[in-house]
């Protein structure tokens, strides 16, 4: 295994950098839904009106991915990307359909700060490659599904779930990032949608072996379970779904309790 990518496991004190709170924003149509264990999916609102109520909260960023993209064999929207742009100061992350450089380049485009790559990073790691050298690894955010298959071992899934990929986790990793990917946002498909808390024991086991920024998601529910993600794991970022829309939280408040426990963040 290359040197570049794997690191000594960590020691929790990677000096202060300020840990992101990002909204997830998952587009069904032309609206934002949220479900459990990628599927039961709700209605919870229009994109363009929930990522101005969070850039007024001060959150870091917005994710937002066209989960029906791929399936339908199109694109996300570029008139959705360049509506959250032109009402929004936040960068955004767009994802959902792109497969090719001509498609990010499409999103950039739009307005789209990074673009988000799942199923075809995964299926295609040239486009990795292709896509950082176009854009540069920091524009580049791998995103992949993770959940343990039958034996008890992580792997990551493609196709919105459903498809193991044999490569082992970490293995797969590697690899992207060694390609390029200057981000990763892994999701808990066990967790996702639960509120029951965040895979701490993945997030570890990834934290200590990969060098890039970590965006953990899936399962946060509570202000601790943010706090014992930071805390533990040491990871970058947390992407936060139904705790926003669906329960009584909102970015000041979970700004304020994650200062109060001393996790550095940007002050809403």
């Amino acid at each position: 295994m290359s040197t570049n990518t794997l690191k000594a496991p960590a020691t929790k004190t990677r000096g202060l950098p300020t840990k992101r709170i990002i909204p997830l924003f998952l587009l069904k149509g032309e609206r934002l839904a949220k479900g459990t264990n990628f599927c039961d999916f709700t209605d919870v609102g229009d994109p363009v009106s929930q990522g101005m109520v969070f850039d007024a909260q001060g959150a870091e960023e917005i994710a937002i991915v066209d989960i029906t993209a791929s399936s339908e064999n199109r694109l996300i929207p570029s008139a959705v990307i360049n509506s959250m742009i032109t009402k929004c100061k936040l960068p955004i992350a767009a994802g959902g359909g792109i497969k090719t450089v001509d498609d990010a380049r499409e999103c950039f485009h739009a307005g789209a700060d990074k673009i988000i790559i799942n199923t075809f990073a995964v299926l295609t790691p040239q486009l990795v490659s292709d896509m950082a050298a176009e854009f540069g690894s920091q524009s580049v955010l791998v995103s992949l599904d993770v959940k343990r298959n039958e034996k008890g071992d992580y792997r990551a899934y493609v196709c919105s779930g459903t498809r193991e990929v044999e490569t082992p986790l970490l293995e797969l990793i590697e690899m992207l990032v060694d390609r390029g990917a200057g981000e990763l946002m892994v999701t808990s498909i066990d967790r996702e949608g639960t509120l029951s808390g965040l895979d701490l024991e993945l997030y570890e086991l990834l934290r200590d072996r990969v060098s890039v920024p970590l965006i953990a998601s899936g399962g946060a529910g509570s202000y601790d379970h943010l706090v014992n993600l930071f805390k533990t794991t040491d990871c970058d970022a947390v992407a936060l779904g139904k705790m926003l829309f669906l329960r009584d939280y909102d970015i000041v408040r979970i700004k304020s309790y994650l200062l109060g426990r001393h996790v550095t963040v940007r002050e809403a």
